[in-house]
């Protein structure tokens, strides 16, 4: 799927490895399903990850790739204009799953807009980059609206159900394994129903 500047879906593949010499025209961020891989920066620095990782390839990041376990993800990519990071050479960013649990979140509180119940929040940004920003964000149970988001945030629920309204009232049922795209300009509701964490991806 394609909205504005950013696509989102999936993607297998088998062992194998190859050479990724050509900078990165994009910036994509992905989450491990399950199998093992490894991607190495142009200067031979590795990043192995697993199930459970986040990784971040930034626009124009060059290197390569090595997969030991095939390799089933969800990515999201951005294509933006220019290249926002300085280091040389640009690096992979890799983020385990335990940096997500709780105790790693830093707490919210309740939102002040809720209209049902007291959804209580917390996150963590992991990423912030130009335009593109990555974390991870839970809340309990309750209700709030949503009013003509300014950004466009596409999301991969990690555990939790809740609900989705749009403003002509359409309304979709979320669970863990889901992946949602909450466009710019979008306006609706949540109803969390069990304790919802989700790794975001919020793009200008």
């Amino acid at each position: 799927e394609k909205v504005g500047s950013t696509s989102v879906g999936s993607w297998w593949c088998a062992e194998g490895g190859w050479p990724s010499p050509n900078l990165r025209a994009t910036t994509e961020i992905f989450y491990v399903f399950s199998g093992h891989g490894c991607v190495t920066d142009l200067d031979g620095m590795r990043h192995e990850f697993g199930p459970g990782d986040t990784v971040i390839l930034p626009k124009g990041w060059s290197g390569r790739w090595d997969i030991m376990q095939p390799i089933h993800k969800v990515w999201v990519v951005h294509d933006h204009p220019n290249i926002e990071e300085f280091s040389n050479p640009i690096r992979a960013v890799i983020t385990p799953l335990n940096d997500f649990a709780q105790s790693q979140l830093i707490p919210t509180g309740v939102r002040t807009d809720a209209i049902h119940g007291s959804p209580s929040g917390a996150g963590r940004t992991i990423y912030d980059v130009g335009p593109t920003e990555v974390g991870c964000w839970t809340c309990t149970p309750g209700s709030f609206p949503v009013f003509n988001r300014p950004t466009t945030e596409c999301f991969h629920v990690l555990e939790g159900v809740f609900f989705l309204t749009n403003a002509d009232g359409s309304a979709r049922r979320c669970v863990a394994g889901d992946t949602v795209v909450l466009p710019k300009g979008w306006t609706g509701h949540w109803d969390i129903i069990e304790t919802v964490k989700k790794l975001w991806v919020v793009v200008d």
